[in-house]
């Protein structure tokens, strides 16, 4: 699920002499020109809805203008993957006595955007949340039961109600977010979001 973003995230980390752990997989997240025109569950500017929990246009598009440099393989799509999926893996972690903060978040990405010779923006909580994302499946996977973490990670994502904008995706059989199928009345993204792997729910 994370396997490119990870690959990318850590190869920044090594650069600046930061230990990564190997065993580490992650979701290529990105940059499409989808047109936002749409809505999803009637809410206006609305990328997903996840158990009553609005994604906007607005995170990803922070997500995108702000990590955009760092992070390999780079889609709308799987952008809004992680967003959709962030809570479980954050609260999973937690439940797992190995819990992420914001802290923790932000120096990781920090660390990333130096790395890459870029300039530290601002990072906003949609950029956080995917630092979350990433140091918690960092965090998962240094676990004895991996097995047993994938299996909960799985059981956890399935359970989510989630609504996606079809600009942005679909929802597979794992309910995890997807490359959108295109459709007549659909606007077609300039970059294939289907070349990019998408991610999945195991950590």
């Amino acid at each position: 699920m994370r396997q490119e973003l990870v690959r990318g995230l850590r190869g920044r980390r090594a650069a600046a002499g930061v230990r990564a752990r190997a065993r580490a997989a992650g979701a290529g997240l990105g940059v499409a020109a989808v047109l936002a025109l749409g809505a999803c569950a009637g809410q206006p500017g609305a990328a997903a809805v996840v158990d009553g929990r609005e994604i906007t246009s607005a995170d990803v598009a922070e997500v995108r203008d702000q990590l955009g440099g760092v992070l390999q393989g780079v889609t709308s799509t799987n952008v809004l993957a992680v967003l959709v999926q962030e809570p479980v893996v954050t609260e999973l972690a937690a439940d797992r006595g190995v819990a992420v903060s914001d802290d923790e978040a932000r120096a990781a990405l920090t660390q990333a955007v130096t790395a890459a010779g870029g300039e530290v923006p601002e990072l906003g909580p949609a950029s956080l949340a995917v630092g979350r994302y990433l140091v918690a499946t960092n965090n998962l996977q240094g676990l004895e039961d991996a097995e047993g973490v994938s299996a909960e990670l799985l059981e956890r994502v399935a359970e989510q109600d989630v609504e996606v904008n079809p600009r942005y995706g679909s929802l597979d059989e794992r309910n995890t977010v997807v490359a959108p199928t295109p459709v007549p009345w659909l606007v077609a993204p300039s970059a294939d979001p289907a070349a990019v792997p998408t991610p999945t729910p195991a950590p």
